[in-house]
């Protein structure tokens, strides 16, 4: 694991770099080569022969979405994406083939969302009444003649092909035809996230080395004191924040030193969509003039909210600042398509999970995270409920704050040692502490809501008879 961490941040660190060189390219044309030439060459540098999983899924998902009309190319391309990588990657041992490597199950994770999103991109694109406004450009240019070697190059940029972000078609067309890409200050931008990265570097090796998530196994931490092997899910979920945020930190580098996601910040930007004023984006691309530097961001391909994540008091808050983009697709794709409103989040979730892997670590970090959120619920009502800075408003912004940490400590454990004896081996070592505390938890609330929301609804009653 560690020699595969260090091979993905030595080749981040190779693209960020590569980045000054790529700007430099006047032709678009050969720009889009370069870019996915040395995209290739990573991929069959980590892939080996199994680059061909990406290559042949990629030809045939590129033929679908430019071949079949945009009214079905998108469901498609979705069951296409997904089906080559839950089957055809994922259960190649079941074919007699050898089984991929970990690195080439990440690049074929994005390429699943690349593809199946770039084909419903054109679909919002055909789909869109003529004359009506449309403030989010989802009839733009970009999107007007897509063909084979676009959504080739779009798959296999090196910008993002190992481990994303994701971002749509539209941002990659809009960093090779747009003067944003160009004018952006990108080593502004880059530098404090390289720092940061640096620090959180040291961080993971330390808590790497001293508190290993596998510890938890072993006979001797079956030993040590109830209360130690309650506490060592803090330390091991320092570990698995800190690789996570270097290795996303490392990405959206990528993506700055290249210039791609940069966007004028009055357009309203956000994580995976772009501007949500595309109009006026649009309409500064074509008065180069009026671009400042300062005034632009990479919202667009900010993939992780480290402080965000850090400060929240809810676990809903934490997961929305989590892998930003990737959270965007299901919610665009997933979440909002779903035909069953009741049973959205549990279908996203679901799928969620499948896209991790099929361990069952994934399904008991995601999924369980259902059980938690009724208890967050009932005591973000109390939190509202008192005036800002009372004594009881600051208690219960430290409670649910230690609550959020530890069920996604406690949960995240399970993601990193996957199995599921695993799993279970941990939790009865304390005691299914977690479940129990979460359950008490959810109960107490449940009592003490009367005395505390009571007087609220009296008030509302009183005001209703007036």
């Amino acid at each position: 694991m560690l020699l595969d961490d260090l091979i993905y941040v030595g080749l981040l660190l190779l693209c960020i770099g590569f980045g000054k060189y790529y700007r430099q390219i006047d032709s678009v044309q050969l720009r889009q080569w370069v870019s996915t030439g040395l995209g290739l060459a990573l991929v069959l540098c980590v892939s080996g022969k199994h680059a061909i999983h990406p290559i042949f899924s990629t030809v045939v998902n590129a033929i679908i979405v430019t071949r079949l009309s945009p009214k079905i190319s998108h469901l498609v391309s979705f069951f296409f994406a997904f089906f080559y990588l839950l089957v055809i990657l994922r259960l190649s041992h079941l074919f007699g083939w050898s089984t991929p490597s970990g690195h080439t199950n990440l690049i074929q994770m994005m390429l699943t969302l690349k593809l199946a999103g770039v084909a419903f991109e054109m679909n919002a694109a055909a789909t869109h009444p003529l004359g009506q406004d449309d403030p989010q450009g989802a009839a733009s240019a970009a999107l007007a003649r897509v063909g084979f070697m676009d959504v080739f190059h779009y798959c296999f940029t090196y910008i993002g092909v190992l481990t994303g972000p994701y971002y749509r078609y539209r941002t990659y067309w809009d960093s090779l035809h747009r003067p944003f890409a160009m004018k952006a200050d990108h080593w502004a931008h880059t530098y404090p996230k390289l720092i940061l990265s640096a620090c959180f570097t040291a961080i993971f090796l330390t808590t790497n080395y001293v508190f290993p998530a596998r510890y938890a196994l072993s006979d001797e931490f079956a030993e040590r004191s109830f209360l130690y092997r309650t506490w060592y899910i803090y330390p091991t979920f320092v570990t698995f924040r800190m690789r996570m945020y270097v290795g996303m930190m490392l990405s959206e580098c990528v993506c700055q030193m290249a210039g791609l996601g940069a966007y004028p910040t009055k357009c309203e930007t956000t994580s995976g969509l772009g501007p949500k004023d595309y109009k006026a984006a649009t309409a500064l691309s074509n008065d180069e003039r009026s671009i400042v530097p300062e005034e632009l961001d990479f919202e667009t391909v900010h993939n992780m909210n480290v402080w965000g994540v850090e400060k929240t008091i809810l676990v809903r808050d934490a997961m929305k600042k989590w892998n930003t983009c990737v959270q965007y697709w299901m919610a665009i794709y997933v979440y909002k398509r779903f035909p069953h409103r009741g049973l959205r989040t549990v279908a996203t979730l679901a799928l969620s999970s499948l896209w991790h892997g099929y361990a069952a670590g994934y399904y008991l970090t995601i999924c369980q995270i259902n059980f938690y959120l009724p208890m967050e619920d009932t005591y973000v009502k109390f939190y509202k409920h008192y005036p800002d800075g009372s004594l009881p408003k600051k208690f219960l912004h430290a409670f649910m704050w230690f609550c959020r940490v530890s069920c996604m400590s406690y949960l995240g454990l399970s993601f990193q040692l996957l199995e599921f004896h695993e799993s279970w081996t941990f939790y009865k070592r304390v005691y299914f502490i977690g479940h129990v505390s979460i359950a008490v938890v959810t109960v107490i609330g449940f009592l003490i809501r009367p005395y505390i929301l009571g007087s609220e609804r009296k008030k509302r009653e009183e005001k209703k008879k007036e």
